[in-house]
């Protein structure tokens, strides 16, 4: 499991403990869900350090490092129009299309 599925699953998961009754059992519980979020932030960094250092290798090598890709900055498409919505402005356009002055 991916640290991505890790973090849903805590999520879904939805323990509070401060509703468990059992003092004990509600600090066990703060206390294991400190320690993932500890351990799966150092689990990234040590992630990025890994590839920073493939890299470096591949560069000492000769090759390429892994490229850097960024995610796209296109916006989603904001006009969620129904089909009769549409329709209208197209039939408009073909009248005007059709439409020619005569001389």
């Amino acid at each position: 499991m991916n640290l991505s599925g890790i973090t849903q699953a805590l999520e879904t998961i939805n323990i509070r403990p401060d509703e468990i009754h059992d003092e004990q059992l509600s600090e066990t519980f703060r206390i294991l869900l400190q320690l993932i979020e500890e351990l799966s932030g150092h689990v990234k960094k040590l992630k990025a350090e890994n590839q920073k250092l493939r890299d470096e290798i591949s560069l000492m090598k000769g090759e390429q490092p892994k490229p850097d890709i960024k995610p796209s900055g296109k916006k989603p498409n904001v006009d969620i129009s129904s089909e009769e919505e549409r329709k209208p402005k197209t039939l408009l356009k073909i009248r005007s299309r059709k439409q020619k002055k005569t001389r």
